[in-house]
């Protein structure tokens, strides 16, 4: 009995020790941290083997085969990073959970001796030339690759007029780079030739207050309806601008964002007492993509102008309206804006009107022929 005993715990510790690993045709080590019997490779040997992608960020790591990826956190205790599957770090290297990753990205896992991960190649089923591009399909998700003289669709093979098989997989021969790749999912790959067309800007423009919240009462002047004629006077003169709101209605602060995150220019709209303009913008915004422009620099041209579309720049937004308010003899007060405006994607910001220059409709007039011809010169690409 007792030497079974001992058999078991000798085949338990073999197990847990490090195993052969082969990856495609790369070899090298498969480790057990925390010997809970989970298998790890080194992830850039993983990539490298199979031509998977690989991203590797502060506190995670993801690999991806065509529209499939698996993203890992990192954890540093090897009894945690097993017990939750998480990715290992461990002297300097990162280490991944073999079989899960297999499952996301559909690959061949067979651990006897040692672990063997692999990938079958893929075929080519149908190849589609449009005007814009290619569209290929093949039997699985595949990654494509860039590279001077066209695209390489790895571990791919078959035949086609267009392509040529290589070692690696199939070469697409193009005259010029590709100006996108991208994987709309069912093995496909879509190899774009033009420019995607810039969106057209959308202006938002949110009139504080309404329904129940009347706002602020100066001499009369009530705060919801002074902005909701303002808006309709702004619109007016910027076609295709769209309101959050087109009457008397409650409108919770969710909605309105809601709307908001949907333009590339937003300006809410509210009234103070006496004569100032004051304009408030954010200090620092919060959306993923609105603090991605910090790497425009890092960026080709197209898609930088494409994220500056998008995300807009509260600034330059801020000194167009400035300048178009000051043109008409007011004077402007800047301070840093609501917490709110921080949640937004595009340029947004709020402006307070003084009730003064609110009180007759001359006066609205004025304010709303200034605060559209900020808004034009901004989308105009003035203020820099």
């Amino acid at each position: 009995m007792r030497a079974l005993f001992l058999l078991f715990l000798a085949s338990f510790a073999l197990a847990q020790a490090p195993k052969p690993l082969k990856v495609g045709e790369l070899t090298g080590e498969a480790l057990y941290p925390g010997n809970r019997g989970v298998s790890y490779g080194e992830v850039g040997l993983v990539a490298r083997g199979l031509g998977l992608a690989l991203w590797q960020g502060e506190g995670q790591v993801a690999l991806g085969l065509g529209a499939r990826y698996r993203t890992f956190p990192v954890e540093a205790n090897e009894a945690k990073a097993a017990s939750s599957l998480a990715a290992w770090r461990k002297d300097g290297r990162v280490y991944v959970p073999l079989r899960p990753l297999a499952d996301a990205l559909g690959l061949s896992y067979q651990a006897q001796v040692g672990i063997q991960l692999d990938l079958p190649w893929a075929r080519l089923l149908q190849v589609e030339a449009r005007p814009e591009g290619y569209l290929l399909r093949f039997s699985r998700e595949v990654n494509a690759v860039v590279r001077p003289g066209g695209v390489l669709f790895l571990m791919a093979q078959g035949s086609h007029p267009s392509l040529v098989q290589e070692a690696m997989g199939l070469f697409l021969p193009l005259s010029r780079p590709p100006e996108r790749v991208y994987y709309p999912g069912g093995g496909q790959v879509a190899v774009g030739l033009t420019p995607l067309p810039l969106p057209s800007p959308t202006v938002l423009l949110d009139p504080g207050h309404g329904g129940e919240d009347p706002g602020l009462e100066v001499q009369g002047l009530v705060e919801k309806e002074a902005t909701l004629d303002l808006a309709r006077r702004v619109a007016a003169l910027l076609p295709g601008t769209r309101l959050t709101r087109q009457g008397d209605e409650t409108l919770p602060l969710e909605a309105r964002l809601a709307l908001a995150r949907t333009a590339s220019v937003v300006v809410s709209l509210h009234m103070a007492r006496g004569r100032e303009v004051r304009l408030y913008l954010p200090k620092d915004r919060t959306s993923p993509l609105a603090q991605s422009l910090a790497r425009l620099g890092n960026l080709p041209e197209e898609r930088a102008r494409l994220l500056r579309a998008y995300a807009g720049d509260p600034a330059r937004l801020a000194l167009a309206l400035e300048r178009a308010l000051a043109a008409q003899g007011f004077a402007v007060v800047k301070a840093e804006g609501p917490y709110a405006l921080t949640r937004v994607d595009g340029a947004a910001v709020l402006l307070e009107v003084g009730a003064e220059r609110l009180g007759t409709e001359e006066a609205r007039a004025l304010v709303a022929q200034a605060i559209a011809q900020g808004i034009r010169a901004y989308l105009e690409g003035g203020a820099p």
